[in-house]
This record gives C-alpha cells, structure tokens and sequence, in this order.
C-alpha cells in the first residue's frame, strides 16, 4: 500500500512540475550559434493582449539590425536602439487571429537567408 500511494504522490508531482514548466516556458529566445535574438516585452510579461499598444525590443547579437526584418500583424518598427536592438510596437486587434498566439517571423542575414518564428500568446484585456 505505502508503495502505491509512493508512486501515485511521484507522478503527481512529475506532472505538477511539469505543467508549470510549460506554461511559464515561452520561446522568446533564438539562438543559432554565435547569433542570438531576445524578445524583450517591456510590460514584463510572457503575453500580448488584444488592442493594447505593447513596446517590444528585439535584442541582438552577432546580428546587424539593418539586415533583420521583422513580420507579423499589427507589428509597428520604431527604430533601433544602439545598434544592437530593433524596437517596435505590437498592437493586434482582437478576433483578428484564429488562435490566441501571435507569429512573428524574423529574417536576417545575408540575402535574408536566415530565420525563425516566435510565437506569443496573446490574452484578453481584464
């Protein structure tokens, strides 16, 4: 009996652990190599929500920001920031999306031959 309750109170915790690693885990880091971009949300948070202005920067290194673009809905370029950050504006209209989650995709280098998409939950306002 005591072994049972053992291996049930184990699974229970492998799961809890689990599901809050994955639900705080969003892929705002891009490494490839000696290249790397970090989203920066600058209200702090993992998230976007519907119509509401949000700053985000675009760290880079390794990187030149003049090569780098950067797509998706409702994305605004504001300029870069000594010339290691690309700043932008994010503001998605609500019942724009068919999911909750923002793709952004980002090309760089040489011929823009280099890429990848990030992908960033968008929620309601409260």
């Amino acid at each position: 009996m005591k072994k049972t309750y053992s291996l049930i109170s184990f699974v229970a915790l492998l799961f809890v652990c689990c599901q809050n690693q994955d639900t705080k885990k969003v892929g705002l880091i891009y490494e490839n190599g000696i290249e790397k971009i970090v989203v920066e949300i600058e209200n702090g948070k993992d998230f976007l929500i519907y119509d509401e202005p949000t700053k985000t920067n675009f760290v880079l290194t390794n990187i030149d920001p003049m090569s780098l673009v950067v797509q998706g809905p409702g994305i605004k370029v504001l300029g870069t920031k000594d010339k290691s950050t690309m700043r932008t504006e994010i503001k998605v209209p609500s019942n724009y999306l068919d999911k909750d989650t923002l793709t952004i995709k980002i090309r760089y280098g040489e011929n823009y031959s280099k890429g990848h998409e990030f992908y960033i939950p968008l929620k309601e306002s409260e």
